[in-house]
């Protein structure tokens, strides 16, 4: 199973971790061991798909299997301290004996680190794409003519020469939005891709108060 790129764990009835395949220790990046449901994100270091935050006990796919969903093509990122980023689609289901009791779980992994890497790339040349042609051409344009009016602005009343002074501020802090996204497509990503967080609302806050 290790060879045909996938892995499987189990978990028994007391929702302790009884076995994982050595194709699911190469995944997971540890040793088997018999961990219990609540301590399992924890113990190996599972994050929601992308990696933006550490997952609770109760979404912990295998988890989730053996309290009776099937879970179908979950992404799971597993995060090891030291080692490099994985990402994993799981899919899980219970294990019911014969008279319907749930037994625990079996879930198999597969590891996608490859393809998300893949799909974050097109998604960054797109983005790239969007805020140059969408955004920073008309933009240009934009302030290029609020330009060739402030250069005139002696000549308008006080009240146009208000409004010109509001539309250049804004156009300013319009650009400088801009470039910062296209500086956070440009570093979004590391070359294993690892998302490197950037909160755009935190950063037009700190504009509004500088």
């Amino acid at each position: 199973m290790c060879r045909a790129g996938f892995a499987v764990a189990v978990m028994d009835g007391s929702e302790r971790l009884s076995m994982l395949s050595p194709g699911s220790e190469l995944l997971l990046q540890r040793p088997f061991a018999a961990v219990s449901a609540e301590s399992l994100a924890e113990e190996f270091h599972l994050y929601s798909e992308g990696g933006a935050r550490p997952l609770r006990p109760d979404e912990v796919p295998i988890v989730r299997a053996s309290r009776g969903e099937v879970v179908e093509d979950a992404t799971v990122t597993v995060k090891v301290p030291g080692q490099p980023v994985r990402h994993l689609r799981v899919n899980a289901t219970p294990i019911v004996g014969i008279n319907g009791e749930r037994q625990g779980a079996w879930a198999v992994m597969t590891d996608v680190t490859g393809l998300v890497a893949a799909a974050r790339g097109e998604l960054n040349r797109s983005l790239a794409e969007t805020v140059n042609h969408n955004l920073r051409t008309p933009l240009a344009i934009m302030l290029g003519h609020a330009e060739l009016l402030v250069d005139q602005q002696a000549d308008f009343s006080p009240q146009a020469t208000r409004s010109l002074d509001a539309l250049w501020r804004a156009g300013q802090r319009l650009n400088d939005v801009v470039t910062w996204i296209s500086e956070w497509i440009d570093l979004a990503y590391t070359a294993g891709g690892v998302g490197r967080a950037a909160d755009l609302a935190e950063y037009l806050d700190r504009g509004e108060h500088s």
